[in-house]
């Protein structure tokens, strides 16, 4: 069949016009120099280690996709990560570095709601680049600074599922919670969360004991809440002190159930307490059973570089973290150029202020009005020495 002269010039002028649109997008979406960094803060020693070491594997994983795949706009990743010792201090300084000397687009991390705590006021004055932390869950902290970010659930949004599940299971009307007084998440679970949870139960809190992070005897602690007749354990604690705890309550006799929050649910907290993190119910911001292709091809790749492992929450959440941080590079318009670092990080904020179910193996990015993660979260129980999620 022939075509008309006038119909193949149509023709072959629509074919020029798509390949000029494809090639323009394509140069629009090439980005300038010989890497695109990133920075990383994570806690790979210090108390916070387990969750600082998985999530600096994980956003290695992640680099390592995006540039066996080509890098973001052409040009590959590099990924500059800094060991906050799980301080507030060496993280803030940390910041400066990467900002100031490594001048990366945006930083993944930290993970503690101390050290981002203390990252966050500072970034509205010389710093003004973007933090998104992976396991930061102390709530109200990402109003300190429009630069703050936080892709994980804040601990209210965490907990409250979590002891409505603990309660109805158990049928407790009397608890007493145990605390770290220092460690800022842990302190707020204890001493907000928890209390204003229980009260909209009718959960009557005997009395609120608190502990130091480095402390290692909690016979006290537990001793006291025996005698007064608890009938189950509020906890506002990291996986190892709570870990501790349990096993003090094992060893008292004080057979009664224990719930905890934000910090608590690592897998270390299995492996430490033994038998006595039987029937404890802990929250997280992701759940790696999820038979999803992707979470588990993201399983696989992290226990093989983990000792056998699987990591708690963080870990998924920095991976996804860098995933939106190719996506915002991409959209927004970045150029990657050494003139243009300013606007390409202001550009970069935007982008991730506006995220909306952003898919992600620790379930869909979207950032409420407070630049912090929205969405449902898991319920975990210890069932025969591993997690089950109730929330099924």
């Amino acid at each position: 069949m022939k075509l008309s002269r006038s119909f193949a010039s149509s023709l072959a002028a629509a074919a020029v016009a798509l390949f000029m649109s494809s090639a323009h997008d394509a140069e629009a979406a090439k980005l300038e120099g010989r890497s695109v960094k990133i920075g990383c803060l994570a806690s790979v020693t210090g108390k916070g280690a387990e969750w600082g070491q998985t999530a600096k594997i994980s956003m290695e994983i992640a680099v390592e996709e995006i540039n066996a795949k080509g890098g973001i706009g052409g040009v590959p990743v590099e990924l500059i990560c800094y060991d906050t010792q799980t301080l507030e201090a060496e993280a803030l300084k940390a910041v400066s570095r990467l900002v100031e000397r490594d001048r990366v687009l945006a930083i993944s991390g930290p993970c503690f709601s101390g050290e981002f705590e203390t990252i966050a006021p500072q970034l509205d004055g010389q710093l003004k680049t973007v933090i998104n932390s992976y396991c930061s869950a102390k709530p109200g902290l990402s109003a300190m600074s429009r630069w703050a970010f936080r892709n994980t659930l804040t601990s209210d949004k965490q907990l409250k599922p979590v002891v409505d599940a603990w309660l109805k299971e158990y049928k407790i009307k009397k608890v007493v919670i145990i605390y770290d007084a220092e460690d800022a998440v842990s302190k707020g679970e204890g001493a907000g969360v928890l209390p204003a949870l229980f009260k909209a139960h009718g959960v009557e809190v005997l009395e609120s004991l608190t502990y130091r992070t480095k402390d290692t005897d909690y016979s006290a602690q537990v001793t006291k809440a025996k005698s007064l007749g608890a009938e189950g354990i509020g906890l506002g604690a990291c996986y190892q002190n709570a870990a501790a705890i349990a096993k003090e309550m094992q060893k008292q006799g004080l057979n009664v159930p224990v719930v905890g929050g934000a910090c608590a649910g690592a897998p270390g907290f299995i492996e430490i307490a033994g038998k006595a993190a039987e029937g404890a119910y802990m929250s997280t911001a992701a759940f790696l059973d999820d038979p999803r292709p992707e979470v588990q091809a993201y399983v696989k790749k992290i226990v093989a570089k983990n000792n056998g492992k699987q990591p708690p929450y963080g870990g998924p959440r920095a991976y996804d973290i860098i995933y939106s941080y190719k996506h915002c590079f991409e959209a927004s318009g970045v150029t990657n150029k050494p003139a243009d670092l300013a606007s390409d990080r202001e550009k970069i904020r935007g982008c991730l202020a506006g995220l909306k179910k952003f898919p992600g193996v620790a379930g869909e990015i979207t950032m409420d009005e407070n630049r912090d993660g929205a969405g449902s979260s898991a319920i975990l129980k210890v069932v025969n020495g591993k997690y089950v999620n109730m929330a099924k």
